[in-house]
């Protein structure tokens, strides 16, 4: 858990705030629990993971839980500016932020192996 700290000093008073970030981790082992999935006898994964690993799901299934997770995206940053150099335009193809999106888990139980 990545946890950030903002402190502010004023005459009148003081303040602290303390945010609390989750890892991708975190989040889908809280959901797991919230779906009484135990992470030690079950594995998941979404639909894509289970496709990089081998696995199909098969036809009809229905995923055990959904959550957000943090996916890195890649954005282009819009300038005004039209003369820009090489390394300006790299820059801005390579910014990347992370987003909260849905994302659907199935179990091992619910997927095949691919068989060519």
């Amino acid at each position: 858990m990545i946890i950030l700290n903002h402190q502010r000093d004023t005459n009148t008073a003081q303040t602290q705030k303390e945010i609390k970030i989750m890892t991708n981790a975190e989040i889908i082992l809280g959901a797991m629990m919230l779906a009484e999935i135990d992470p030690m006898e079950v594995e998941v994964d979404t639909f894509a993971g289970w496709k990089r690993k081998g696995y199909v799901v098969k036809r009809g299934e229905k995923a055990v839980f959904q959550t957000k997770i943090w996916k890195p995206c890649k954005f282009v940053k819009k300038d005004d500016e039209e003369q820009q150099t090489d390394e300006q335009t790299e820059e801005k193809k390579n910014y990347k932020k992370l987003m909260l999106v849905n994302a659907s888990f199935f179990t091992d139980l619910q997927v095949e192996r691919i068989t060519k």
